[in-house]
């Protein structure tokens, strides 16, 4: 009885272990679907396999099979003989839904994103990413392909939103006058803080291919009236004078070193009573959530960064002359924590 207990333990160890090591394939499936346009395709009414393939001009039984590997993980639902309609996974894989993840899968998928894993083993053996090992450095490889860059800048602008979950339960904003959000990219979450609190004024900073996506929001937001968009390097300088800084996954982005080097540009700015905010995807405990690991290992490969654990924030901070006030978990799927700080 021992004995097969034993082999059933070994056979379900054997089949799981066989679905990780295949599980880049459904990754890379979503990507199919994604650059062929499908769920947009879906998003009025449900359509087989075959009406799909002439539309987008594919072999119809390979795609099939690519469409029904994606239902059986809740992607697509099938209906009917060969059919298939959105999944609520689905829906956020179309382009320009609110939330829309289209640009992620883009981003992660096809010959960029394999290449990229390619180079997992050498990143490890080495200890570097993978952008360093291409080219030199993180902003280098972001900006080296136009394509890139646009799903990179969308992607983030979707990042925000799922990454703010719970944040305004989770924190109280109200006592700021002047924000500085550093590497906010085209400015969702400040945008949205400002439109809550009408008495802030806020700053948009990051390098300048977002420049003009940050205006655009802004104005959009109807706050261009106390909200300005500025580019630069925030290894070498931050805007000054805010009573509270704001940093969204941008510390995950970096090593220790470079991230105690930026933080130690925003000591030199900010206000002395200030407060210092990372919103950042911190490590938890086993079991709690599988995403901070995988984002973890995301930042291994691309970026040379690292998710930490509260206590290693607690360590940048002191080294760059803050101290750690507080950590708050939001409910957001990310694994949002803000993290706050003031200057010592």
């Amino acid at each position: 009885m021992a004995q097969s207990r034993t082999t059933k333990s070994n056979g379900d160890s054997a089949a799981r272990l066989l679905e990780l090591i295949q599980m880049r394939l459904i990754a890379e499936a979503i990507y199919v679907v994604a650059a062929l346009g499908i769920p947009d395709l879906l998003a009025a009414a449900p359509k087989n396999s075959e009406e799909i393939a002439e539309i987008t001009g594919v072999n119809a039984p390979y795609l099939h099979r690519v469409m029904r590997a994606l239902a059986s993980f809740g992607v697509f639902r099938e209906e009917g003989a060969r059919g298939f309609a959105l999944a609520p996974m689905g829906e956020l894989l179309q382009r320009n839904v609110d939330g829309s993840l289209h640009s992620a899968a883009m981003f992660y998928g096809g010959a960029g994103g394999a290449q990229m894993l390619s180079l997992f083993l050498e990143c490890v053996t080495r200890g570097e990413s993978a952008s360093q090992l291409r080219f030199g450095n993180w902003t280098d490889w972001i900006q080296s392909d136009p394509e890139l860059l646009g799903h990179f800048n969308a992607m983030m602008t979707a990042y925000s939103k799922i990454h703010a979950t719970g944040l305004f339960d989770a924190y109280d904003f109200s006592f700021a006058r002047r924000l500085v959000d550093i590497g906010g990219g085209h400015g969702r979450i400040l945008t949205e803080i400002l439109k809550r609190h009408p008495q802030m004024h806020g700053v948009l900073f990051d390098m300048p291919h977002a420049l003009q996506g940050g205006q655009k929001t802004i104005a959009e937001a109807g706050v261009a009236d106390r909200c300005e968009a500025v580019s630069g390097d925030f290894f070498v300088s931050v805007p000054a004078g805010g009573d509270l800084y704001m940093l969204s996954r941008v510390i995950h982005d970096w090593n220790d070193e470079q991230s105690i080097a930026i933080l130690k540009v925003v000591r030199r700015a900010i206000t002395p009573d200030g407060r210092l905010i990372l919103l950042e995807t911190m490590l938890r405990p086993a079991g709690e959530s599988i995403f901070p690991v995988l984002s973890d290992l995301n930042m291994l490969i691309r970026t040379g960064g690292l998710e930490r654990t509260e206590s290693e924030y607690r360590a940048l901070y002191q080294a760059a002359d803050f101290e750690t006030t507080r950590a708050i978990a939001t409910t957001a799927p990310t694994g949002t924590t803000v993290i706050e700080g003031r200057p010592i």
